[in-house]
């Protein structure tokens, strides 16, 4: 199966920013999820940040690494809600520059160890206008009222899983 990642928003720790996963080459019955990140998600996060609960210290030259973690906690639960038990080839929209190898082990880590998704070597390229990914991701960014299909739930709780420096936050 093939899939492309896009994400749509100013910033990672902002409201309603996007990461969204679509199916690329069927037509109809494709898969297509996404999370967006509500106002008081974001703001707990970079709180969470600052005060140092987290793996990566809150400094500047971190805080890159620390968006590529949550992205990629992320489509973990995206894939997991996919079910998805073929292998998978994805093409990742350039959203972090420079974090490309960053991306490839925290995706080695969450699909194939986690998921045991087979999952070949990702292509990182700006994607099309038309791409689904690009396209619903910035439907989901638009969506004011989160009435779109495509939304998968995620606490701050599942996500912080990965990201805990001590045990209790």
């Amino acid at each position: 199966m093939k899939f492309e990642i896009d994400v749509s928003g100013q910033d990672l720790f902002e409201e309603n920013y996007v990461i969204c996963v679509a199916e690329k080459d069927k037509i109809e019955n494709s898969k297509i999820r996404g999370f967006k990140f509500s106002k008081e998600f974001s703001e707990k996060l970079q709180e969470n940040w600052n005060k140092g609960k987290y793996k990566y210290s809150p400094t500047p030259n971190k805080r890159g690494l620390l968006k590529v973690r949550i992205y990629s906690i992320v489509l973990f639960y995206i894939f997991k809600e996919l079910k998805i038990k073929e292998p998978v080839s994805l093409t990742i929209c350039r959203d972090f520059k420079g974090h490309e190898n960053d991306i490839e082990m925290n995706l080695d880590f969450f699909l194939k160890e986690k998921l045991k998704i087979k999952l070949g070597k990702p292509l990182h390229q700006k994607l099309p206008n038309d791409s689904k990914a690009h396209w619903y991701a910035y439907m989901m960014t638009k969506d004011s009222e989160n009435l779109l299909n495509t939304y998968i739930n995620i606490s701050l709780g599942d996500i912080e899983k990965f990201l805990k420096l001590k045990e209790n936050i």
